[in-house]
């Protein structure tokens, strides 16, 4: 997970009673040793989403890893749609080499 406003990255993803929680840490929290603090983010879910999640995670896998996996297959899956829609187009440059 990352946001534009200097490296977000999740570490860690809890679900008490039907929410995702993620543990958070950015740069600026960082404590003058080096460690960072961590910011929680809570994340609704209905049960059944809840579930299904907890479906498709495997055995030792993390949510927050789960999590990874799929925003990394949706961008993939946006940028195959975009291509698709660009060559049904038709409509190039030609380029010089």
């Amino acid at each position: 997970m990352r946001k534009s406003m200097g490296g977000v990255e999740a570490r860690r993803v809890l679900a008490p009673e039907s929410k995702i929680v993620t543990e958070n840490m950015t740069a600026s929290e960082s404590t003058p040793t080096g460690a960072r603090m961590p910011a929680t983010s809570r994340i609704p879910v209905s049960k059944a989403v809840w579930g299904e999640l907890a479906g498709l995670k495997k055995p030792g896998e993390t949510y927050d890893h789960l999590l990874e996996g799929m925003i990394e297959r949706e961008k993939k899956n946006r940028l195959f749609e975009d291509m698709d829609r660009i060559e049904k187009r038709g409509k190039f440059v030609a380029m010089k080499w």
